[in-house]
């Protein structure tokens, strides 16, 4: 199936005059979103938010469009996948970083929530050079867990992502826009004949990766101290980590937190409990976002902050394992470990990892 969105195509080579673009079929965010003539064409602005498409039906395949850049720090993408508007795939370009590092980026979106600071470097972020002011051609093609993103009708892709994160599931496409956005052009698809298909099986986990955790409900720190651990009364749920480790709350837990301007930040609590045959040393090596505190039996051993721009201007705040280690001193038998992880934006996660 191949849908044309703001250009209609006739049969061959033939382009026909160009059309306008039709509301009624998008679903669009509320006063971030206009048709416009730019740049010698009908396009659609976008602002900030995600316009998707309302009868698209999309597995597999090719979406294409052309985007217009205005240079400031500003982020556009596409959107692919979607079973709502808070639950997509989503590769975008950071306008203001073009052949930088992370002038393209993937991030899946669980609950309306972006997780660049868990996935970044090879797989998820990559450099291409982002033109301004004028029309630039991107090209995307997915198959299976795998996508590929052209960048102004270059030959290879800039971006090449071999794990997409969320389950394979018919959805919608859109445009998506940040801080100011793009405007958009000539929005098309092919969706292929596919199912969902089977995950290629991982290696295994590294040795000590810790990927058995229980999640406590979500709540936020107007109402919950992340320096003392929840109640006993609390309800715990079994979750599984990543094989590298990486456990994104998203995925599980939504924003809770109260109204903008309050301050306050998401908190959920991630316990891993562990059973040692002797008493020990063992070294805790882990990574965060957006901050945490962490307990050992009941004792608070650890407080850092990892939010974007809390150390300096240019710190992201990605999470990564390496840079934080604690030494535990464990007691024979039952151990508990507990996270309490708290979050404003950008992702929302943990990893860990144990050596003995």
């Amino acid at each position: 199936m191949r849908a044309i969105l703001f250009l209609t195509l006739a049969l061959g080579q033939a382009v026909a005059p160009q059309a306008p673009f039709d509301p009624s079929r998008w679903t669009l965010p509320d006063g971030e979103a206009r048709a416009m003539e730019y740049l010698g064409r009908p396009s659609l602005f976008l602002g900030d938010g995600v316009a998707l498409l309302r009868d698209a039906s999309f597995g597999d395949g090719t979406i294409e469009f052309d985007v217009a850049l205005h240079g400031h720090a500003a982020f556009a993408g596409v959107a692919f996948r979607a079973t709502s508007g808070e639950d997509y795939e989503l590769i975008y370009l950071r306008t203001h970083r073009s052949r930088q590092w992370d002038a393209l980026q993937y991030t899946p979106i669980f609950g309306g929530a972006e997780a660049w600071q868990l996935y970044s470097g090879r797989g998820y972020t990559s450099a291409a050079e982002l033109p301004l002011n004028r029309w630039v051609h991107l090209k995307l093609v997915v198959a299976g867990y795998s996508a590929r993103l052209y960048v102004d009708n270059a030959t290879e892709p800039q971006l090449l992502v071999t794990d997409l994160k969320r389950p394979w599931a018919r959805g919608q496409i859109g445009v998506w826009g940040r801080l100011g956005g793009a405007h958009f052009s000539n929005v098309v698809f092919t969706a292929a004949d596919s199912s969902a298909p089977v995950r290629a099986t991982p290696g295994a986990p590294a040795p000590g990766v810790l990927l058995d955790w229980e999640l406590s409900p979500a709540t936020d720190t107007s109402r919950a101290a992340p320096d003392a651990l929840p109640p006993a009364s609390v309800q715990w749920s079994a979750v599984r980590a990543e094989d590298s480790g990486l456990l994104n709350i998203s995925q599980y837990r939504r924003s809770v937190r109260a109204p903008t301007g309050s301050r306050s930040r998401d908190l959920v609590f991630a316990r891993h409990v562990f059973q040692e045959s002797r008493a020990s040393r063992a070294r805790l090596v882990f990574a965060y976002s957006d901050a945490v505190h962490v307990f050992l039996n009941g004792t608070p051993l650890f407080a850092g902050e990892s939010a974007f721009r809390s150390r300096d201007p240019g710190f992201l705040g990605i999470a990564s394992l390496g840079p934080d280690t604690l030494y535990l001193d464990l007691k024979a038998g039952r151990n508990e470990l507990v996270f309490a992880v708290t979050e404003t934006f950008g992702g929302w996660g943990l990893a860990a990892r144990l050596e003995r």
